[in-house]
């Protein structure tokens, strides 16, 4: 009788072993999974909505296996996903199938754009959806480098009036200890010089806009099959930056900018950049608020209220330089901008055709001095030599 006992307990054991297995999939063989960090408390709350549609609907032409996970915080007011923040996931096979929507984590209300929630949020994508690689997708409303100031500038995300800067941004990406393949910024003004040398800490290629992004944002039906990809990091970020341009070539509004940086090549470029000031030093006190509304009609990335906060980093060499530019500042960057373009046919903001770079800086102006004070922050601030002039 103990002897049957026996049996009839190994054989429960083994089959409630299997069915933990099974109720919770190992992870082991899954090489990619993509974070999709949307901060929707705000007005373009139905646009971010339309993009995880948009993903949805993508996810079935994945060629291979991945997981896509979705943070949403789309504020007590929008149920469209959930009433408080959320995580959750989908698991494709490649092959087109795609898995029910799977709830990894609710969330209290929280500040979705504090550096802890950043942090808590990759740290539970990273245990919940393990992988052997990483892509991160950031979406909200962004002003680029800018301070934070709920009045007239946002930095990155906009969570009911809750802001974040890129710095603090940066440290909660390396606090996670994630480290991604790609971050793709959807949002506006985010190919700031300033902005990539910040983050090119994080990740291997950063693929972001140096002007406005449209509230419709990236073509996510038509790109998802490449944020899943396990192919070569650099062709999946230039395939999905020419998917982008592409999209907005054959839409009503045609308007889009893009650029792929390379961040390995950033700590070069200070340098060559450094050597550049350096060379000229006796030209760097020529932006007088006359050169710089000018440059701001010539190559300024950003308007309205965020005039002269951003312009192409390529027209000031040419400017600084008196039109000589360092034939080794253009090399190098080359290999930082590995890929650029634009369409301009719906006119938001001039773009000058000769000295589009697909990157922007900032030059301080008299009239700011609350960002030049801020500016004072931002690590290319002090690697490409600035604060020996301003």
């Amino acid at each position: 009788m103990k002897k049957y006992l026996l049996i009839i307990f190994c054989i429960i054991a083994f089959w409630g072993c299997n069915k933990d297995e099974h109720d919770t999939p190992r992870n082991e063989d899954n090489l990619k999974t993509v974070l999709m960090y949307l901060v929707a408390d705000n007005n373009i709350s139905y646009d971010l909505y339309s993009n995880i549609v948009s993903v949805e609907k993508g996810l079935q032409y994945a060629t291979t296996p991945g997981e896509f996970v979705f943070y949403w915080d789309g504020g007590t007011g929008d149920r469209k996903v959930s009433s408080t923040p959320i995580l959750f996931k989908y698991t494709v096979d490649g092959k087109g199938g795609v898995s029910e929507r799977i709830v990894l984590k609710n969330y209290a209300d929280q500040n979705s754009c504090s550096q802890e929630v950043v942090e808590m949020v990759l740290n539970d994508t990273k245990k919940l959806a393990p992988a052997k690689s990483y892509g991160l997708i950031m979406g909200s409303h962004a002003t680029g480098w800018l301070p934070a100031n709920t009045s007239r500038t946002r930095s990155f995300g906009d969570d009911n009036g809750q802001h974040m800067e890129i710095p603090v941004l940066t440290k909660a990406l390396i606090e996670s200890d994630l480290y991604f393949d790609y971050i793709l910024m959807d949002a506006c003004l985010m190919s700031q010089i300033e902005v990539v040398y910040e983050l090119r800490n994080t990740t291997d290629y950063l693929i972001v806009s140096p002007a406005e992004v449209l509230s419709q944002g990236f073509p996510y039906e038509n790109i998802t099959k490449h944020l899943l990809s396990h192919e070569n990091k650099e062709k999946v970020a230039i395939s999905i930056a020419q998917e982008y341009i592409q999209f907005y070539k054959n839409q009503t509004y045609k308007w889009a900018t893009i650029a792929v940086v390379k961040t390995s090549e950033l700590d070069a470029f200070a340098s060559c950049t450094r050597s550049v000031f350096n060379q000229y030093s006796d030209r760097m006190d020529i932006f007088n608020s006359s050169l710089l509304n000018f440059l701001q009609r010539d190559c300024g990335y950003a308007r309205s209220s965020l005039s002269n906060s951003t312009y192409d980093f390529c027209r000031v060499l040419d400017t600084i330089t008196d039109s000589t530019i360092p034939a080794y500042w253009l090399e190098q960057l080359n290999k930082v901008v590995i890929f650029k373009d634009y369409v301009n046919e719906y006119f938001i903001v001039n773009i000058n055709p000769v000295f589009y770079s697909g990157i922007g800086c900032y030059l301080p102006n008299s009239s700011f001095t609350k960002w030049n004070a801020y500016y004072q922050n931002m690590e290319w601030y002090k690697a490409a030599g600035l604060n020996n002039y301003w």
